[in-house]
């Protein structure tokens, strides 16, 4: 954050809204830290779920290349 005040017109308004942000971010209490975990935490875990669920699906498609049969098994 700098704090140049030569910035002409409205240079103070902007020094005070970095000032009320800057301020804002301090009252981040440890209950919204808490809740802000738990969701990044649910979204990862539905992330996960969809991975597996993908990975579960493409193991159960049948193959694009239907399977060769090796020269010595021939019918």
């Amino acid at each position: 954050m700098t704090t140049d005040m030569s910035g002409g017109p409205g240079a103070f308004r902007r020094l005070m809204n970095k000032v009320a942000t800057w301020s804002e971010a301090l009252s981040y209490s440890g209950i919204d830290y808490t809740l802000d975990r738990i969701a990044c935490i649910e979204r990862e875990l539905a992330e996960i779920k969809d991975r597996m669920r993908q990975f579960e699906a493409s193991r159960h498609e049948p193959p694009d290349v239907p399977l060769m049969s090796r020269p010595d098994q021939q019918a």
